[in-house]
């Protein structure tokens, strides 16, 4: 196998056949010697090193390598450990980014592919798959509000419940940065938690730490982002409008994200009009109108992801949010 096919197989590998920038990626972080072991893959040292002609020894070496590189993964069974490559362009963009050894001309093609190539992958992906990948967990909510919250929707519970906590660097944020909004925002939660501070792309950190980070990113205007599923999320991103994947592509945020269960909801007696929660919408879904001769605040239900960051902002505290779809909404894998 010549090297253009080593590398157009490794884009095969995670679903971006044909790809014009996914094929360059893997050769700047890979040589055609690593090229050759993830395509053995999976398998563990023993089992590469009898198929590529290596010793064991030296294979595990080379594993090392790779899954410091982010280019594999490794989990434990009972014929020893194994290591696969990334499943998708997800882990491959976000294992490598966050690798100690990346430059800037790396970060530049992923620049590039995501603004030229990502919209049509992700149009694609989101025709055959049921639900986004992703949603929008609301905002840290007041004591009192939480009693219609569930465990998995409520930041502060995730956190607690995560056993083990790490931060990791935004890694859309890496490769673009130009709203200039915090960079290592991204908790890392329970075996998510694990791997980053095995492979040394994130730190660990205290519950208390995360929600300091969870507040912080609040009062920058970041909306934070879980896996779309009940129960086992490894992540609580906090995403911004104009860098991050989820949220700057010219593309419906829905083909990414679902929305939480949540709408905003404006007192009239209390809103102010003093437009704070509009500058704050992601989502235009905010718009101040007048109503007996005084400029309120409006919410557009179909527009409002439910991330709550016009109720973070609204110096009146008159916004508040209501549950508007069912618990089921939210896939219970």
């Amino acid at each position: 196998m010549n090297e253009e096919d080593l590398y157009e197989k490794l884009s095969e590998r995670i679903l971006t056949k044909g790809s014009k920038f996914i094929p360059d990626l893997f050769r700047m972080v890979a040589d055609e010697d690593e090229a050759r072991i993830m395509l053995a893959t999976p398998g563990t040292a023993e089992e590469l090193a009898e198929r590529l002609g290596y010793t064991v020894e030296d294979m595990e070496e080379k594993l090392d390598v790779l899954y410091r590189k982010g280019l594999v993964f490794k989990s434990d069974k009972p014929q020893g450990t194994l290591y696969r490559m990334g499943r998708d362009i997800t882990q491959f963009h976000d294992a490598t980014i966050l690798w100690d050894g990346v430059t800037r001309e790396y970060l530049d093609l992923w620049k590039r592919q995501t603004r030229e190539e990502l919209p049509d992958y992700i149009n694609m992906v989101s025709m055959v798959v049921p639900k986004p990948f992703t949603r929008v967990v609301p905002v840290d909510q007041p004591v009192e509000a939480r009693q219609s919250i569930l465990a998995y929707e409520d930041v502060e519970q995730m956190v607690r419940d995560a056993g083990r906590l790490a931060v990791a660097k935004c890694t859309c944020r890496m490769v673009d940065g130009a709203c200039g909004k915090p960079l290592e925002v991204c908790l890392q939660l329970g075996k998510g938690a694990d791997y980053a501070i095995d492979r040394g792309s994130g730190r660990e950190v205290s519950a208390e730490e995360a929600m300091e980070i969870i507040r912080m990113a609040e009062e920058a205007g970041l909306i934070h982002v879980a896996m779309n599923k009940a129960y086992g999320s490894h992540i609580i991103c906090n995403c911004c409008e104009d860098c991050c994947v989820a949220f700057g592509l010219p593309i419906s945020a829905s083909a990414i994200v679902d929305p939480s269960r949540f709408l905003a909801v404006v007192d009239g007696d209390s809103c102010s009009g003093c437009g704070t929660c509009v500058d704050r919408c992601f989502f235009e879904a905010i718009a101040m109108e007048e109503r007996d001769g005084e400029e309120l605040s409006v919410i557009a239900a179909e527009k409002c992801m439910g991330c709550g960051l016009c109720q973070v902002a609204c110096p009146e505290d008159a916004i508040s949010m209501k549950v508007v779809r069912e618990e089921d909404f939210i896939p219970n894998f």
